[in-house]
């Protein structure tokens, strides 16, 4: 566990700072988000999609530079697209589909401590909205932990408790499945295709790169890629953007 903790937060670090199966949502998620918040937009459903792939491209573009740097802002700023509402009701559906694909095994019903940041590039040239989420999970004692687009309601970064496994006992076929269901997981929550690149298998951390295209539909496409860290000795594991992202418009195997 102290490992965990340790490897947890020098890898939070490195992201922020160097740049039944239903889910059964408590319902005063939203009503008490609602009560306290003085500004309560309609919430566009629609506009929460991957439809505006290029404002999800840059926030990923931005962190996996590491070119950057984080303000801590007041929700009362009107620097968010999002209310505190609408961003929670975003997370209910990521959670949601977090259950769905296998990816936690026990149900968030508590509120997380929520707060607005902005992504500023150090040249200037872009400030993007986003939204921090955490969770406590008293049944295992542990931290589940997402980054959220502010213009989309997409996860960008993920630390969630996962199962442990022991290499030496036989538990590669389930790292790789456990890999698989991240993998279907994301094609479905940003609705594109979603390919497994280049694997690596340590003693205690396996590593899957998950590369996807976005962009217009009749238009050009960019490659992404998100980093999947399974920590099967620990028992958590990361979806974060690669640190050095592919160039921009690489080929992509269809």
């Amino acid at each position: 566990m102290k490992r965990m903790k340790k490897v947890l937060m020098a890898l939070t670090t490195l992201l922020l700072m160097a740049a039944g199966a239903a889910m059964p949502f408590a319902a005063s998620w939203a009503q008490d988000a609602y009560q306290s918040d003085p500004e309560v937009r309609s919430f566009d459903s629609f506009s929460l999609t991957l439809r505006q792939e290029s404002d999800l491209g840059r926030t990923l573009k931005l962190i996996s530079g590491s070119d950057y740097y984080i303000e801590e802002i007041a929700e009362s700023r009107k620097d968010t697209r999002m209310t505190r509402v609408e961003a929670l009701t975003a997370a209910e559906e990521l959670m949601k589909q977090l259950l769905q694909f296998g990816l936690l095994d026990e149900t968030v019903s508590s509120m997380p401590q929520i707060w607005p940041q902005t992504l500023h590039a150090n040249d200037g040239s872009v400030s993007i909205p986003t939204w921090t989420m955490e969770w406590d999970l008293p049944e295992r004692g542990e931290t589940l932990y997402v980054w959220m687009d502010d213009a989309t309601g997409k996860a960008f970064m993920i630390s969630a408790p996962s199962a442990k496994y022991d290499i030496h006992k036989g538990s590669g076929e389930s790292i790789y499945a456990s890999a698989e269901n991240w993998r279907a997981f994301l094609e479905d929550y940003y609705g594109t295709e979603v390919q497994i690149g280049n694997e690596m298998l340590f003693d205690y951390t396996a590593r899957f790169a998950l590369i996807f295209p976005l962009g217009a539909a009749d238009g050009e496409k960019t490659v992404y890629e998100l980093d999947l860290y399974i920590y099967f000795s620990d028992g958590f594991t990361t979806l974060n953007p690669y640190i050095s992202p592919p160039p921009a418009n690489a080929a992509y195997d269809s």
